[in-house]
């Protein structure tokens, strides 16, 4: 025998207070950091992720990084050879020129001259 259609509707609703939200709240943020974090520290602790993810860098900022993966074998290995490398970058004779050519001098107008301070605290932003 089929079962007869419902004559009512009963509706249950549950109303959470503001503590209760906020607690919702707070446990919905941990987990989503929860499920990014976790992936994003396996790919870093990845030698040859960590690679690409330099070298990207690198060639963001502008120089080539030169990887020698079967030599390193660590992660943190990896991350000093790169420090070292764009810290040699940075003593270039051309990264020098290339930072030389993009100061753009300060016109005395408005006082934004030289010693006034905001000149100081461009200059200490921006070098």
């Amino acid at each position: 025998m089929p079962k007869p259609k419902p004559d009512q509707v009963i509706r249950h609703e549950i109303v959470f207070g503001r503590s209760e939200r906020e607690l919702i709240e707070g446990a919905l943020v941990a987990y989503q950091v929860n499920r990014i974090a976790t992936p994003t520290v396996a790919l870093l602790s990845d030698v040859s992720a960590m690679s690409i993810v330099l070298t990207a860098l690198a060639t963001y900022l502008g120089f080539e990084y030169n990887l020698d993966a079967l030599a390193i074998t660590e992660t943190q290995a990896l991350i000093n050879d790169w420090q070292k490398q764009y810290t040699a970058y940075k003593e270039s004779p051309a990264y020098q020129a290339a930072q030389a050519a993009a100061q753009v001098p300060f016109l005395p107008i408005g006082g934004i001259g030289e010693g006034s301070p905001i000149q100081q605290l461009l200059g200490q932003l921006f070098g």
